[in-house]
């Protein structure tokens, strides 16, 4: 299939446009701890999803903080906030559901290498950092190294506990989806630390009695951080049993003066030897999507490679609306499904060379993209 003329034409004027305002570069793409400025609206947010593939399980954990553009707003909307997202199931399905607590500034604590946040991360860094919270009903331990993450999570009467090895990284010396658009002061960063850190164990319980554990699976893990999210977006993810995985995110977005829509969309198969990146510099991605639906179809076209990728889940498995960082705090701003299906197909230079069918996956539709609306968006 060959490249649509229009497309590059429009994505090399708004990326010629882009580098031309911003010409000062920035450490940002890595999943250590960044420094916040003195001034909001800022985020930094972590996200990993375990999949227990054998129990048909999937487990997620998300937690961050946020400088809001006003300190009135920390009076309205959390600054500080952890969430557990577990799939509640019955005989008429299953729909995910999200366990939170909020946090004020003064009950977090971030240490990187057991110091406080002096400095952005870099590249070249080995990940060491540790991210605490504690209220008088909750408490939060996430810690991680180059070689181990460990987590103890308690929120009210639910706990998660886990245990993940090495990461698998997204790309050499500490690449992530965005390539070498993270070295630009965006407004938002998308950063995929592993696509499949293998679980040692993990254990969710309600009132102290077990629910869900295991010991084997996967885990998918991530990090946001910038100004908001945005007023509209996707994200999906997927692995299969056999280690073949795809992420992708992205929405419009406003650069400055310049409105852009731009998606970043990755695909790994390790059996095939298949590595795959699209960004909005080097290659044309269009979306299709309905959030009553529950559909998204992604056609994204480069050089060599075309993939195509259709994800699809039941409306009524996804939850109510979960909250994300914006500019006053943390909202209810997207809805998400634990429960979705991905076919991948996979075509060099307009000849299949792997098709996949992934169970289990997650879809997202954020902000305006939401069925039905947030309330407070």
């Amino acid at each position: 299939m060959d490249i649509r003329t229009k497309g590059w034409k429009q994505m090399y004027l708004q990326y010629a446009m882009l580098c031309f305002l911003y010409t000062s570069y920035v450490f940002a793409n890595n999943y250590d701890p960044h420094l916040f400025p003195a001034r909001g609206p800022f985020f930094e947010g972590w996200y990993l999803r375990v999949v227990d593939s054998d129990n048909r399980n999937s487990i997620g954990l998300l937690f961050g903080e946020v400088l809001p553009l006003s300190p009135r707003d920390r009076e309205l909307y959390p600054p500080a906030l952890c969430s557990i997202l577990v799939r509640k199931c019955s005989p008429a399905g299953c729909t995910l559901v999200s366990h939170d607590a909020h946090f004020n500034t003064s009950d977090v604590k971030v240490r990187v290498k057991g110091r406080p946040v002096h400095e952005n991360p870099d590249r070249s860094s080995a990940v060491n950092f540790t991210w605490t919270a504690t209220n008088n009903a909750s408490s939060v331990f996430f810690q991680t190294n180059a070689t181990t993450t460990l987590f103890q999570v308690k929120l009210g009467k639910v706990s998660l506990d886990g245990e993940l090895s090495s990461p698998v990284p997204w790309g050499k010396d500490g690449e992530g989806p965005e390539g070498w658009a993270d070295y630009l002061p965006l407004p938002l960063h998308w950063f995929v630390y592993s696509i499949r850190s293998a679980v040692v164990f993990y254990k969710f319980s309600v009132g102290g009695e077990v629910v869900y554990e295991g010991r084997r699976g996967t885990a998918h893990m991530e990090k946001n951080w910038g100004k908001s999210f945005p007023e509209a977006w996707i994200w999906s993810q997927g692995i299969s049993p056999q280690n073949a995985s795809y992420a992708i995110s992205g929405g419009p977005l406003e650069i400055g003066p310049i409105p852009v829509t731009a998606y970043l969309f990755g695909y790994r198969n390790p059996n095939k030897n298949i590595s795959i990146n699209f960004h909005p510099y080097d290659s044309v991605v269009s979306v299709t999507k309905n959030g009553c639906q529950g559909f998204v179809n992604v056609t994204a076209e480069g050089l060599v490679h075309t993939v195509s990728l259709f994800v699809t889940a039941d409306p009524l498995s996804f939850s109510r609306c979960l909250y994300g960082p914006e500019s006053r705090g943390f909202r209810p701003v997207c809805k998400e499904s634990y429960d979705a299906s991905a076919t991948v197909s996979v075509f060099k230079h307009k000849n299949l060379i792997d098709k996949q069918f992934i169970a289990n996956a997650a879809l997202e539709f954020g902000g305006k993209n939401v069925c039905g609306g947030c309330p407070l968006y």
